[in-house]
């Protein structure tokens, strides 16, 4: 997800004429040889013509279609009835879809395909990615929406109780969700945050930013070692935790959604 978060916080960028990552020194190309687009259209008495294939995110960017006013993110809901989106966070393209959606006279929903190509690779760039452009988005579509405020509110409530039951429960994640608190009151959010690259001056408002970073900062969702390999012999507590983390994880997800689409300073 982070790094559909990150093409469209670079399309932001760009239709604001403020710097945008480029492929390959971003942070979140670190472990990719090779990111691809597939599928951009064009209008011509076909009636669409399918471009050639664009070799890296500098020229995707460099080539968003006519009429392009906005960049957002869309997380939408898998809803497999064998495997939540929370537990299948651990294995590559599980969790949400995340599209990086292009508001444009043609619009544009792009989803990431990861696969390793290079397991040996010296540098770790063992990584190709390709993203399919799905065209415009059904409307009935389980789709995460929230606004500002109400990820702000979801992230307060959803982090304490996730911290006051991980403490009870010595799980050993409370460093990371605290982080995420302090976030939503940090005049600095981005402190620290590994991909900070991605967010030019000027792009997000310190409300956005602060809730972005806070959702960032408190994941803590995956395999093995992860929040998602807790379990109880006890019923009472394990079916706390269950409802505790779709709290936090949705939480999590609303949060990263909004601050992505949030306004500029």
């Amino acid at each position: 997800m982070a790094q559909t978060i990150g093409l469209v916080l670079a399309a932001r960028a760009k239709l604001r004429g403020l710097p945008a990552p480029h492929w390959p020194d971003s942070s979140i190309y670190n472990f990719c040889n090779r990111v691809t687009f597939t599928g951009r259209t064009r209008p011509s008495a076909q009636p669409w013509r399918r471009d050639a294939p664009l070799p890296d995110p500098d020229a995707w960017l460099n080539s968003l279609p006519s009429g392009t006013t906005e960049a957002r993110l869309r997380v939408i809901r898998r809803n497999d009835p064998n495997i939540g989106d929370r537990m299948s966070v651990a294995f590559a393209g599980g969790g949400p879809v995340s599209v990086a959606e292009i508001l444009a006279d043609i619009p544009e929903g792009w989803i990431g395909r990861w696969e390793v190509t290079d397991r040996e690779a010296a540098d770790r760039r063992i990584w190709s990615v390709n993203y399919r452009n799905a065209g415009r988005a059904p409307p009935d579509i389980p789709e995460v929406t929230a606004t500002l405020v109400e990820a702000r509110s979801a992230l307060d409530s959803a982090l304490r109780e996730a911290a006051d039951f991980a403490q009870a429960q010595g799980m050993g994640f409370e460093s990371s969700i605290r982080a995420g608190l302090e976030a939503l009151d940090s005049p600095d959010p981005m402190a620290g945050y590994f991909h900070a690259d991605l967010f030019p001056e000027g792009l997000l408002s310190l409300e956005a930013r602060q809730v972005f970073a806070s959702a960032a900062k408190s994941w803590v969702f995956g395999g093995m070692g992860s929040w998602n390999d807790w379990g109880s012999s006890r019923e009472e507590d394990q079916r706390r935790y269950e409802a505790i983390s779709d709290r936090f994880f949705w939480a999590v997800i609303a949060g990263l959604v909004a601050g992505t689409n949030g306004g500029g300073s």
